[in-house]
């Protein structure tokens, strides 16, 4: 039990990366051909919806209770330590985000038929904050392991500074870019968040 206490946040970061990674890709594509709405009705109507965000929730989970885990076992110095608190506590309302996005599925006629989709439609508002302050948050922890680090470390916490920004602008510049193809922006951030954990 002490062994698990000691780096079980460590195996819990691990885990979200593994489940984010094999998550991730199961995203249904948006084109950006379509409206917002319309586009949300194509993606939650996809079969792959469920699985995939089931992985990326349940991702979101473990890292929230890896940060959680790693701030009790004060193995990092102080500077990070309170950068790591906040970090935990954004993720974990961030882990809201995640259970919205998955349960806009039960919109998905509504969405295609224009009516009212009051989950899909808070999955987008959430987005439209947490996206953002969740990026931000994940470049000031990894910029915080970037000064504590030395060596080939620093070159983790480049790609947690890359996961982050790209996940605070993917939300945004698809809410101002409606029409452009800005899925290799979720992936990136993605696969880069998945390394980085």
């Amino acid at each position: 039990m002490s062994l698990f206490r000691t780096h079980g946040w460590r195996l819990l970061l691990v885990a979200s990366g593994v489940l984010l990674a094999a998550g991730g890709p199961m995203h249904p594509a948006a084109d950006g051909s379509d409206t917002l709405r319309q586009e949300l009705a194509t993606m939650t109507a996809d079969e792959s919806w469920v699985p995939g965000h089931s992985l990326v929730a349940a991702s979101t989970v473990l890292l929230a209770l890896g940060l959680w885990a790693a701030v009790r076992s004060r193995a990092w110095p102080a500077s990070v330590q309170r950068t790591l608190t906040i970090v935990a506590a954004v993720v974990s309302v961030y882990v809201v985000e995640t259970v919205f996005h998955l349960a806009a599925v039960v919109d998905s006629e509504e969405l295609a038929h224009g009516h009212a989709a009051p989950v899909a439609m808070t999955h987008i508002g959430l987005a439209t904050v947490l996206y953002p302050i969740t990026g931000w948050a994940i470049v000031f922890l990894a910029w915080s392991f970037g000064r504590a680090w030395t060596g080939w470390r620093r070159g983790i916490a480049l790609v947690g500074v890359v996961a982050g920004l790209a996940h605070a602008f993917s939300v945004p510049l698809t809410l101002l870019f409606p029409r452009a193809e800005l899925s290799p922006v979720f992936a990136l951030a993605g696969i880069a968040l998945a390394l980085f954990s």
